[in-house]
Parts: structure tokens; sequence; C-alpha cells
């Protein structure tokens, strides 16, 4: 009798721990669809604005590589380098669920067969790899960012602030002129366009396998936990 109530006992919190688990498991699986969901849409976002800021700077490049510049050339590389050479649009990752699972040790409740290894497919080194490429292009960015004083005034883009302490750009005034356009200093700055460029490109390249991970991913783990 001692050694079947043992025994019961021991079945007893076994199936506690398999339904806790389970129930662990689901939330899990709640919270990381919701994540994915994040991603598709972010990668959507940035995905487009890149594409934006690889035609913006290709015009940018035939600009400064022409034989001479009228005044609307020149306003209009102002308005270039300041849309699409000076900033980054780069992937910012839901990664929180992610991160519990791997500190927690709890990536073992999946249970599901293949769900670990779709789950770091995804989250995985090609992951790894794109916010690396970010970085890249980060400091090439900056690069042209300072690179940029030796042709632009920049006191032609003034922000003012407002009462509501947010800020407004000024408008333009009819006429920008480059502070120089010796050829050899347009020639060097259309070359670190040219670079960047490049990097967009590749970064386009693994943000679109990105988003392809993340809907997959996505469809897997709905069709598997009957997770909407």
């Amino acid at each position: 009798m001692i050694f079947l109530a043992v025994s019961l006992g021991f079945f007893a919190e076994n199936i506690r721990e398999y339904f806790a688990d389970h129930s662990k498991e689901k939330q899990y699986i709640n919270s990381m669809v919701a994540d994915l969901k994040g991603d598709t849409a972010g990668l959507n976002d940035v995905i487009d604005a890149n594409i934006k800021k690889a035609a913006g700077v290709d015009t940018m490049t035939s600009l400064l590589n022409k034989a001479s510049l009228t005044p609307d050339d020149e306003k209009q590389l102002y308005i270039l380098n300041s849309r699409y050479a000076s900033n980054i649009a780069k992937m910012d990752w839901n990664d929180g669920t992610i991160r519990q699972l791997l500190t927690s040790g709890n990536l073992r409740l999946m249970s599901e067969q293949g769900t670990s290894d779709s789950i770091m497919n995804y989250y995985g080194p090609h992951k790894d790899i794109a916010v690396g490429q970010a970085e890249i292009l980060y400091e090439s960015v900056k690069r042209i960012y300072f690179g940029a004083e030796e042709l632009f005034d920049r006191s032609f883009i003034r922000w003012n602030l407002n009462k509501d302490s947010s800020f407004s750009k000024a408008p333009l005034p009819q006429t920008m002129s480059l502070l120089t356009k010796e050829r050899t200093v347009l020639k060097k700055y259309a070359q670190m366009i040219l670079t960047m460029q490049g990097l967009i490109n590749n970064y386009l390249s693994m943000l679109f396998k990105m988003r392809k991970r993340a809907e997959n991913l996505l469809i897997f783990l709905q069709d598997k936990y009957d997770v909407k």
C-alpha cells in the first residue's frame, strides 16, 4: 500500500509538471507569434525604406558625377543628402521571447517535433549576420555624415524649437549652393555614396531572406499550436 501511494504521488507530480510545462509552452508560443508579427511588419517597413534609400542615393551619384551642376541640381543634392544619405533604416528585432527561452533554458519545453530547430533557424546565425550588416551600414552612414561637411553648408538646414518642445524644419531657401564644386571632392563623395549603396543592397538581400524565414516560422507555429 505504501509503495502504491508513493507511486501514485509520483505520477500525480509528473502529471502536474506536464500540464504546467504545457501551459508555459503555449504562453511562450503565443508571445513568440506576437514577436514574429511585429518582425514581419517591421521588416516590411525597413525593406521599403531601404529600397527608397538605394534609389535616392543612385540619383545622388548621378548628380555628383555630372560635368557641371545647375543651381537646381545643387539644391536637389541638399535634399537627397538629407533624406537618404544622412540616416539609416535598420531593423529592430522583437526578440524578447527567444531571449527568455534561452536564458531560462525553457527552449526544452517545445514539445512539437521540429519546433526548436525551426525557431533557431530564424533566431540563430542568419539574424546575427543581418544585425552585423546593419552595424557596418551604420559606420558607412556615419562616415558619409562627416564627409558631407566638405560639400554641404548645414546652416541651410535649420530646425525650430516649438512651444510644445517639438521640432520643425525651417523652409529651405530657394538657392542652396555647395561649398565646393571641385571634381575630386565630388567624385570622392560619390564613391562614398556608392559604397553605402552596396551595403544597403546587401542588407536588403538579408532582410528579404529574414522576412521569408519569419513568415515560414509564423505559419509553422500557428499551425502546430493552433494559435492565431
